[in-house]
C-alpha cells in the first residue's frame, strides 16, 4: 500500500501551539510521514513556524478539526451557519498555510451536539449548505475535506460510512471525502471492511484507532479485513493513529477516558505505528 502514516499529536496535547514544535522532530525520529494537528481553538496556531518546521524535517501534516456550538452548520440559526462557513474556510487556510494536505472530522456538526431525536431533514439540508460552501473554497485552496462519522453517543447527524458518502454525494463537491474512524465504526458498522469496500473512492482520510483507544493491534478492531478493504479500493492517503493524552483532564474529559487506555504515549505511538505498518504487508504480529 502506498499510504503515508501520520500520528495525531492529541496524544500529546490538547493543543498545539508554537510551544510544542518540538513535537515534529519527535514524530518524525518516530519513523511517521506526518503529524496530524487539533483545530480547536484557531488562535494558538502559529501556521508559518509550524510550517518550517515541517519543512525543516520533511513531514507532512493534516488538521483534525472540531465546530462549535456557535459555528454548528446545521444549526437552526443563520448566524451560526454563516460562521461555520467563516471556520471552515480559516481552517482550510491554516492548514494550506502549514502545508497540509487535509481537514478533517465531524465538519457537520459540533461533538455532542445532541437534539434527542433523529436528525431532520432541515438539519441535513443546512449542514449540506454549509458544507458546499466550505468545499466550494477548498477546492480552490487545494485541501481535501473529510467528513468524519461519530459513533451514536456523540452526534444524531451522521454515523455510518454509508451516511457520510450520502453527504458527500449531495454537496456534489470533488473536494469532499470521508474520513473513516476505526474507533466509530468499530460501534456502528456491521462490517467495518464492507462499508469502506462500499465507500470506495470516497474514502479520503483514514483514523486508525483502535476499540478502546489503545494502542491499535490490542483490541477488537478486525486490522487485517480493514487493511485488505483499504488495499482493493487503492487507497493511498493518510492512516493516522488517533488516541488521546491520558494525563490532560480537559482533554480526557472530552473524550471520555476515565481510565489508562495505554502504559505510555511513545510506546503507543511507535507499537501502534509498527504494527500498522505490518498489517499493511499482510504480516502477523
Amino acid at each position: 500500500m502506498n499510504v503515508r502514516y501520520g500520528l495525531n499529536l492529541l496524544t500529546y496535547t490538547a493543543s498545539f501551539s508554537k510551544a510544542d514544535l518540538d513535537l515534529i522532530p519527535k514524530v518524525a525520529d518516530m519513523g511517521y510521514d506526518g503529524i496530524e494537528v487539533l483545530f480547536g481553538d484557531l488562535d494558538v496556531l502559529d501556521a508559518p513556524a509550524t510550517r518550517k518546521a515541517l519543512e525543516k524535517h520533511r513531514m507532512g501534516m493534516t488538521a483534525c478539526c472540531v465546530m462549535t456550538e456557535r459555528t454548528s452548520p446545521c444549526s437552526p440559526n443563520a448566524a451560526e451557519r454563516k460562521a461555520a462557513v467563516a471556520r471552515l474556510k480559516r481552517m482550510i487556510d491554516l492548514t494550506a498555510e502549514m502545508g497540509g494536505d487535509a481537514i478533517a472530522g465531524p465538519l457537520y456538526a459540533p461533538v455532542r451536539y445532541l437534539t434527542g431525536k433523529a436528525r431532520t431533514a432541515d438539519e441535513w439540508r443546512w449542514s449540506a449548505d454549509t458544507l458546499a460552501a466550505a468545499a466550494a473554497h477548498a477546492e480552490k485552496a487545494g485541501i481535501d475535506m473529510a467528513i468524519e462519522p461519530l459513533n451514536r453517543f456523540e452526534t444524531h447527524l451522521i454515523n455510518t460510512i454509508a451516511d457520510a458518502v450520502l453527504m458527500c454525494r449531495e454537496v456534489g463537491s470533488e473536494a469532499l471525502k470521508v474520513q473513516v474512524d476505526t474507533f466509530h465504526a468499530n460501534i456502528e458498522e456491521k462490517d467495518t471492511a464492507a462499508a469502506i469496500r462500499a465507500a470506495g473512492p470516497y474514502v479520503g482520510h483514514f483514523h486508525a484507532s483502535e476499540s478502546d483507544r489503545g494502542v491499535p493491534g490490542t483490541g477488537q478492531v478486525r486490522w487485517s479485513e480493514v487493511f485488505a478493504a483499504l488495499k482493493d479500493i487503492k487507497y493511498d492517503r493518510w492512516i493516522t493513529i488517533e488516541s488521546f493524552a491520558t494525563g490532560i483532564v480537559g482533554l480526557c474529559a472530552a473524550a471520555c477516558i476515565w481510565r489508562p487506555i495505554y502504559e505510555s504515549a511513545d510506546g503507543l505511538a511507535t507499537d501502534g505505528l509498527k504494527f500498522l505498518k505490518k498489517t499493511a504487508k499482510g504480516k502477523k504480529r
